[in-house]
This record gives structure tokens, sequence and C-alpha cells, in this order.
């Protein structure tokens, strides 16, 4: 799990982009009539955006409150497979490498395939299209997100955009060996002292997307992998060296994708424990 790069263009050029590369709809030839009557409230409703961006407080915001069949309209603008989103998604997932990340940060194992709306389209219609509203995600943890983003004032979710992830370590994989098996087990803890604010928001973006569940179901490739990898060397490197070759690689994988990198964090894991050694010595 990484930051990926806030969007730091224009919002109001974007919404006037993509009315533009909007047509007229035969079924509905008022449509584009109707939004730029909307535009000035829209644009307006950016501002406020940007506002509580800076003031870090996107968790308080407030809806318009537009209703049918102005809401209807402003969420019809949204398509995910539109052209101009596309090449949002691309934006916002280039690297400083300027190489695609196409997992979902949001849980750092399906690829990505919708937008995640921060502020949720279906409350916040006005910022359906807002390009710092949309976080490149998966439609699974879209779908565990759904409209419950905050409780009692507080946010339930992790926005990757804004909020500054902690390098010390707070997941961690445990691997023990079941019924003559590898079975790996996620938790999230705080030994490192991460600032308790923070990692409570953490704890809860693990907690509602079922995070640590899927890594588990996730768990069985990046176990026979490197099985493959110790066997396929086994007869030419010594155990210490093979040990460190695959804790060398986990390190430039979690710079890459984040300290907290679940494929990692569990290949340093099973590469630590004796009784997975010795497991994966035994599959040969």
């Amino acid at each position: 799990m990484r930051n990926l790069k806030p969007y730091n263009e224009s919002t109001t050029d974007f919404f006037d982009s993509l009315i533009a590369a909007k047509k007229k709809s035969k079924n509905d030839p008022g449509y584009l009539a109707r939004i730029a009557l909307y535009r000035t409230g829209i644009i307006t409703a950016y501002g406020t955006y940007d506002a509580h961006i800076a003031a870090n407080s996107l968790v308080s915001a407030a809806a318009v409150g537009y209703e049918s069949p102005e809401k209807d309209d402003l969420i019809r603008l949204y398509h995910y497979k539109a052209k101009i989103f596309q090449e949002l998604k691309i934006k916002l997932t280039t690297d400083e490498y300027n190489r695609l990340i196409n997992t979902c940060q949001n849980c750092t194992i399906n690829a990505v395939n919708s937008f995640d709306h921060v502020l949720p389209k279906d409350e916040f219609s006005e910022f359906a299209v807002n390009p710092k509203n949309l976080f490149p995600s998966c439609t699974e943890c879209n779908g565990y997100k759904s409209k419950n983003w905050r409780r009692a004032g507080n946010a339930l979710f992790l926005n990757l955009l804004l909020d500054v992830l902690p390098q010390e370590q707070y997941l961690f994989a445990e691997p023990a060996i079941v019924n003559g098996d590898i079975k790996v087990r996620y938790k999230v803890d705080n030994p490192h002292g991460i600032d308790p604010d923070l990692f409570k928001l953490i704890d809860s973006h693990y907690d509602k997307l079922h995070l640590s569940k899927r890594f588990t179901e996730n768990s069985g490739d990046i176990i026979s992998e490197l099985v493959h990898s110790i066997l396929s060397v086994k007869d030419v490197l010594g155990e210490a060296d093979i040990r460190n070759m695959v804790i060398t690689k986990a390190e430039l994988d979690m710079k890459k994708y984040g300290r907290n990198y679940w494929k990692a964090i569990t290949s340093a894991a099973l590469i630590g424990s004796d009784e997975f050694y010795s497991y994966a010595l035994r599959q040969g």
C-alpha cells in the first residue's frame, strides 16, 4: 500500500473538458443544456472541496443536497470507461519512474478497474466527476466501502491521495504449519508508536475492507512462489544466502510498493520461519 500522487491541475478545466467531450443524446436532447445550468454551482462546490483539502477536513464536508432529477444528471456524467477517466487513471497511477501502478492501493490485491469516490457520489453528486474525489480502486474494495465512509465525524477509510502513510511497520504476517500445510494469518498492530489517530484510521481501513482475511485467502501464490524459488537454488546456495536473497527482494519491494506491502511482509515472515524453511525443503 502506498500513496498515489493527488490531482494538481484545474478541476474546472477537467469538468469543462468532460462536458465538451460529451455528445448530444438522441434519447435526452436537453441533457447537456441542463448540465450547463448546473455548472456555476458545481464549480463553487469544487472550490469548497479544495478548501476542505487545504484544511484536512473532508470528513466534515456537507453535501449540497441535490435531489433527482439534478442528482441523476450529475451522477450520469461519471463513466469509468470514458476516455477522460482512463486518462485520469493513468495520470494518477504513473509513478516517479514513469511506470503504471495497476494494483488497487486500497487493498494491494486486485487490479484497478474502477474509481473509488472519496466522498460517495450518491451522497455528494456534485463531486461525481471531481478528479480530486476519484481514487483508482478495484470493484471489490468499492463494494465494501459503498456509502459507509464516516461514523460519528470520523473517517472509516484511508484517503491515499491525502493521508500520509507511516514508515513504521503496522502489518504483520504470522506463518504456521496447520495440518501439515503452511498457513499465514495477518494482524494490524502498533508496536512502533504510530500516531494513535492515524493508526485508528489504518486499523479501520483494514477492518472494513476485510484485508487480513483477503490476504490470507491470496497468500497461497506467495507461498508456492517462495517454495519454488528455494528449491530452484538450494543446491547452489547455502541457507543463509537464500534467506538473505529473499529478504533483500522483500526490502526492495517495500521501498517501491510501501513499507507495509503485504506480499513483501509475507515473504519476509516466511523466510524468517524455520518451520517454513523446513516445509519448503520437504516439497522437493
